[in-house]
């Protein structure tokens, strides 16, 4: 069967009308209900996970199949602009909207690859999983131990996160996040400046010191995001924080990075620090699995009449937790666009079909078989 790029826009437009940003549980629930609706005809087992810490609903579908290991494909639903910041509009071959990009595209492509699989008769070589989780963008607090539990039910992963060509991700960094409290002692900075202790200054000193960790040769970066800290301008300040992101090309490198930040100490004993946080995901390695996956991709987009390019990126997503969850994953499979994030954001309507035609693909090359075999 062929799918039509504008007939794919058409159903996609309909879950880009529903704004979804983290954490917006209401609005999740009512887009959590429209893709229930269209999956329930296509005879699959539907769980619906209920949200909690103040995130939305998660929704599984399940596809039964033959005796092959199974695949499983993740998509996030919730979106990072506020509602009314992106306009949904039509520009010649641009559509826009929020998060039609990233990655409400790529997970209405994953429907409509088993749609598509389901209304032409083929058997599923094996079982196809899908999930549409609410809070990736904040790290998918309360769904990422839900996808590693289904994916180590698959013989692989499917992650349909944006892409910006005919591509996919073959490796992504990994990402921790911390917060540094710094607790000094207040005291008036006119009359009594020597009994304080600044948590300000102290934080600044090591400020410097986090700038020397970031090591660009290993693709290694420490960036202080945010600080914060202090009550009004003539009291020296007892308490001070600053927010970090850690970005590493290999875990290793990042575990290294948390020891240093655990082992801080400043120089002021009367300042005391505190870390808080974790590495929050591991990198998606590129193993010579997710390279045979990528072989495959490149087969059959040129029966589709394209290239396929292979990319990495710095950015995590949930393939970075069916990685580390000991599974062959393949990402950036989703609507082909620019300027996620933004009130720019937008895909390309011609390539839709294409792109479902490359999910479809490979769900059924990976439902039947692993991917050290193809």
């Amino acid at each position: 069967m062929k799918m039509d790029s504008e007939d794919i826009l058409n159903g996609l437009l309909r879950w880009v009308e529903i704004d979804t940003p983290t954490g917006s549980v209401e609005n999740i629930a009512s887009l959590i209900d429209l893709i229930a609706s269209e999956l329930e005809p296509l005879g699959c087992e539907i769980d619906r996970i209920p949200g909690r810490d103040g995130m939305g609903d998660h929704l599984v579908a399940r596809f039964a199949g033959g005796d092959g290991p199974g695949v499983l494909v993740t998509s996030h639903i919730d979106t990072v602009c506020a509602p009314g910041t992106v306009e949904i509009r039509r520009d010649g071959d641009r559509q826009y909207g929020p998060g039609i990009a990233d990655m409400k595209g790529g997970g209405y492509l994953a429907l409509c690859a088993m749609r598509d699989i389901v209304a032409s008769g083929t058997t599923l070589p094996g079982p196809v999983t899908l999930i549409y989780n609410s809070d990736e963008e904040i790290g998918s607090p309360t769904s990422y131990e839900l996808i590693q539990a289904e994916a180590r039910k698959h013989g692989a992963a499917l992650i349909p996160e944006p892409a910006r060509g005919d591509e996919a991700i073959t490796f992504r960094k990994g990402r921790a996040k911390y917060t540094l409290d710094f607790h000094g002692r207040e005291s008036h900075a006119g009359s009594a400046f020597a009994d304080g202790r600044s948590a300000i200054l102290e934080m600044a000193r090591t400020i410097g010191t986090l700038a020397t960790l970031t090591d660009l040769e290993t693709e290694t970066t420490v960036n202080v995001g945010r600080v914060r800290g202090g009550t009004k301008p003539n009291v020296v300040a007892g308490h001070a924080a600053c927010d970090i992101d850690v970005r590493f090309a290999d875990d290793a490198l990042g575990e290294a990075v948390e020891a240093r930040l655990r082992g801080l100490t400043g120089s002021d004993p009367d300042v005391a620090i505190a870390l808080s946080g974790e590495i929050e995901k591991p990198c998606l390695a590129r193993t010579p699995e997710t390279l045979a996956m990528f072989t495959r991709a490149v087969e059959i987009n040129a029966d589709l009449g394209a290239p396929m390019f292979e990319t990495r990126s710095g950015g995590g997503s949930d393939g970075n937790f069916t990685c580390a969850a000991g599974v062959p994953t393949l990402d950036g499979l989703g609507a082909i666009g620019n300027d996620w994030h933004s009130s720019r954001e937008h895909i390309l309507v011609p390539p839709l079909a294409r792109r479902a035609a490359l999910l479809r693909g490979l769900i059924l090359t990976y439902a039947g078989t692993r991917p050290t075999e193809s």
